[in-house]
């Protein structure tokens, strides 16, 4: 009874994936389209003689495009194994986070949002240093095994 429940469980989790990585895909088809057309803006307006730099408006698009792609290696591995999982969900944070901070105006910031941001960063950082140190020495192990049976 258990069996054919969990069966059931795990297509249903299947076909939800593949309907969120169908519309994941369909947005970053989109995605591609705005942020070509915002180069072609920019580009248009830029001159070598005009001290004006040019703008900003394509990093949050391209930021979501590469969101986005980490969202659907997420979906691709949700049968993994969990260290995998809460890497790739750490770096989808870390990567949201940098996008919000390259966006942010820092010359009206105040001081206590910055060192906030800076402190989640660390931290974000510092565990997916620490998981991936992990997965590093757990791949190790299984390697040394799979070679002393072999001999």
């Amino acid at each position: 009874m258990n069996s054919k429940k969990d069966k059931l469980i795990t297509k249903t989790e299947d076909a939800i994936y593949l309907i969120l990585s169908a519309l994941a895909i369909l947005f970053i088809a989109i995605e591609v389209i705005d942020l070509s057309f915002a180069f072609y803006r920019e580009m248009q307006q830029f001159s070598f003689n005009d001290s004006k730099p040019l703008g900003l408006s394509g990093v949050p698009i391209f930021f979501n495009i590469i969101i986005t792609l980490e969202i659907l290696e997420t979906f691709k591995n949700h049968h993994s194994d969990i260290l995998g999982k809460v890497k790739l969900i750490l770096l989808i944070a870390i990567t949201a986070i940098v996008r919000k901070l390259i966006t942010l105006d820092i010359k009206y910031s105040e001081y206590h949002l910055l060192f906030g941001i800076a402190g989640l960063i660390l931290s974000l950082c510092v565990g997916y240093y620490f998981l991936a140190k992990k997965e590093t020495s757990f791949s190790n192990k299984l390697n040394s095994q799979n070679e002393h049976t072999d001999n």
